[in-house]
């Protein structure tokens, strides 16, 4: 029996969704007639851990498992571990508990050591350990004995875990939703006020076509080891499931999860052509590499319902492209697929990281020139994160510059707590600067709305508010659009509660203050000065003044 913990955040929903297994369902696809399977999949909290606990007890009496295995994607859904072994445990003590997912598996020792009750820690992927497991005579001594698990025999041990990785993904590319009932998953997809088809009845699902990297980006957890290895699907394959979703769950979007979906362009280029007569929506919520994109894959993307692209650019400084994020890309690649995804009218996302130890304010200015410069229409921006597993993780460690008796660090995706204190930067410094390169790229210096395309602008700061209903800026931009497109109503409403909340909020009152926006007395001087002037590219210098302080809480 699976068990499967997600931690939802309590505002905003971009990612903030229970996704579906799809790993443990793929482990069960691949070990199909080896064991009888169930899966308990939840969303915990604080506050509903005692009702897990209940579900879990009711499960463990009725269905006996002779193995536990709990998949933990992120580490701030580490907290639910505890009860669960202690309850599987306590109801059967002879059960096998172990434990997998990105956010164990890369300190597997640790968790062993911090988890008493726990029997062991699946290292990488889960399919052929899990084979092995289940093909044994005696499930602790396998467990023991596994290069890919790691259990209390091995705590003392010098000797790492070694991976064992399914070669052949066509094993596991169909995958079976009959464990999981698919309507109960509340699907999103990325916002993109240029595509809204099938919104109303959306039905989404994952897709994996392969796995693997050959690349050592620092901040990856995939960067840590020497693996550069490749593996996929055949595209025969991944149409054959794509038809049988259809068929039998309605299928209306596919989200694919590939880290380096377009390496293999010729391939790319073949799932996309191929997918076309289906009239899909096509989500690519990974950042894809402007190095392996072209005008002919853009206008195969489009073809098949791509409608939205996320470009992985980490920064605009070459320097630190090549130095810090150690990613194989030149800038001069960005603009010409920008421009190929505009020419489609696909909207343009772009993920920056900021916070790298040796990243300088200057690194930063030019990073957000180059974000005005190409055009972009939404920037991710994140500060640079400890993932275990990567370079940064131990870089980090060896410096100081996280604390090293922290079990977790829950750190930068999405203005995340920063955590990494160096000798230049405080984590506070950067998860600042952060937060003003986004009020700037994304509100101050919006490109739909700098591009007078104020439908597009309006609706993107109609998403801000609603998803966060106290974001000044949202409030005050969207009253600028309004205004441009003589919904005066709706523009005064707007721009009073921006100013409502600037007055009310002193960090709020403090950004307008920065980008040098004041508030008239009277509704109709902001109409009448309106103007795309108005708008301000005053982020020459990324630093706060001390008084400012961080952020508390303020996120999008």
């Amino acid at each position: 029996m699976f068990v499967v913990v997600t931690h939802l955040r309590s505002e905003g929903n971009a990612g903030n969704i229970q996704d579906y297994p799809y790993g443990v369902l793929s482990i069960i696809k691949h070990n199909k007639g080896l064991a009888d399977f169930d899966i308990i999949d939840v969303a915990v909290n604080n506050d509903n851990l005692p009702q897990l606990e209940e579900r879990l007890r009711q499960k463990l009496q009725s269905f006996q498992p002779e193995i536990l295995g709990i998949s933990v994607m992120f580490d701030n859904a580490y907290f639910a571990i505890a009860p669960i072994i202690q309850l599987t445990k306590d109801v059967l003590p002879t059960c096998l508990v172990v434990c997998g997912g990105p956010a164990v598996s890369p300190i597997a020792k640790k968790i062993l050591q911090n988890q008493p009750g726990l029997d062991a820690v699946c290292f990488s992927e889960g399919e052929l350990p899990f084979q092995d497991l289940l093909m044994a005579d005696d499930l602790f001594k396998a467990v023991d004995d596994h290069p890919s698990w790691v259990s209390r025999k091995d705590m003392d041990s010098a000797k790492g875990p070694q991976k064992k990785l399914l070669n052949d993904l066509d094993q596991v590319i169909d995958i079976d939703y009959s464990l999981i009932d698919v309507f109960d998953y509340e699907r999103r997809v990325s916002f993109n006020p240029l595509d809204d088809r099938y919104l109303d009845n959306l039905r989404a699902f994952p897709i994996v076509t392969s796995r693997g990297c050959p690349f050592k980006c620092s901040f990856c957890w995939h960067s840590g080891e020497n693996d550069k290895s490749m593996r996929y699907a055949g595209v025969d394959e991944l149409i054959a499931h794509v038809e049988k979703i259809i068929a039998l769950y309605g299928a209306n979007c596919l989200i694919f999860y590939d880290d380096m979906l377009l390496l293999a362009r010729d391939r790319a280029k073949e799932i996309f052509r191929r997918l076309a007569p289906y009239n899909l929506r096509i989500e690519l919520p990974n950042g894809l590499s402007p190095t392996y994109m072209d005008e002919e894959l853009v206008e195969l993307m489009y073809k098949a319902g791509v409608r939205s692209v996320r470009i992985a650019v980490e920064s605009g400084d070459e320097w630190v492209i090549r130095n810090l994020v150690n990613k194989p890309m030149k800038i001069a690649h960005v603009q010409p697929v920008v421009d190929a995804l505009r020419k489609y009218d696909i909207w343009v996302v772009a993920f920056i990281v900021v916070g790298l130890p040796g990243e300088t304010d200057a690194h930063r200015k030019t990073t957000r020139e180059k974000i005005i410069e190409w055009g972009i229409d939404l920037c991710s921006i994140s500060v640079a994160s400890p993932i275990k597993g990567s370079l940064l993780y131990e870089q980090c460690l060896k410096e100081g510059y996280i604390d090293p008796n922290a079990e977790f660090q829950v750190s930068g995706f999405l203005f995340g707590e920063n955590v990494i204190n160096t000798k230049e930067f405080t984590a506070e410094y950067i998860s600042d600067a952060a937060y003003l390169m986004n009020l700037d790229v994304n509100f101050v210096n919006a490109y739909r709305l700098q591009k007078g395309d104020y439908a597009a602008a309006a609706s993107y700061f109609q998403y801000i508010t609603r998803t966060y209903q106290n974001h000044a800026f949202g409030h005050y931009c969207l009253a600028l659009a309004k205004a441009h497109l003589g919904e005066r109503a709706l523009a005064e409403k707007h721009w009073l509660e921006a100013r409502r909340i600037g007055e009310s909020d002193p960090l709020w009152g403090g950004y307008f203050r920065h980008f040098d926006i004041a508030f008239d007395d009277r509704f109709e001087d902001f109409l009448s000065g309106i103007s795309i002037q108005t708008l301000h590219s005053t982020l020459a210098d990324l630093r706060l003044a001390p008084e400012q302080g961080v952020l508390a809480g303020h996120v999008a």
